[in-house]
Parts: C-alpha cells; structure tokens; sequence
C-alpha cells in the first residue's frame, strides 16, 4: 500500500494547469518541516483549494501516494494528493 501523510507549509503561490481534456490540477511545492525537503505536490482540481494567492505559506496536510516521474534525463518523486486539509492559523 502507497499511502502517505505529509504536513509542512506551501512554499510557493500554486499553478493551475489543465489538461488537453479540460481537467483541472493544481501544483506546489511543499516544505516539510521534519527532514526539512521540498516535494513537488500534485491535486486534482480541488473544490477546497484556496484562491492560488492566499495559499502560499498556509500549513497543509496532504493525504496521498508518492509516484515516480521521469522528466528528460532525470527521475523525480512526487506526491498525489488524494485529500489536502487546510490548517488554520
């Protein structure tokens, strides 16, 4: 089983993209405060996003899979959010 919970702080202002088909995902990066890493964390289209302006620096929990991608030369881990839960302040 590939299911992982990760909390930190979004790093920087989330990019919307869509896919050929219209479908939305939104990408950031997140700093996890225990190991101090980035990982790039990918959404698709959640309802409970915040406006991309008011999310950078909020404190997040991300409940997903980690999966592989292979860009060019290199190999890159990411994690796919499933749920992401917005913490208050």
């Amino acid at each position: 089983m590939n299911r992982v919970f990760m909390t930190g702080k979004v790093e920087a202002v989330p990019r919307v993209v869509y896919t050929p088909k219209g479908d939305r995902f939104v990408l950031f990066p997140l700093r996890v405060g225990e190991g101090d890493f980035l990982i790039d964390v990918e959404c698709p289209g959640d309802p409970a996003m915040p406006h991309p302006d008011a999310a950078r620096g909020r404190s997040v929990m991300v409940s997903g899979m980690l999966v592989r991608k292979k860009l060019r030369s290199r190999e890159m881990v990411q994690l796919k959010a499933h749920k992401i839960f917005w913490m208050e302040e």
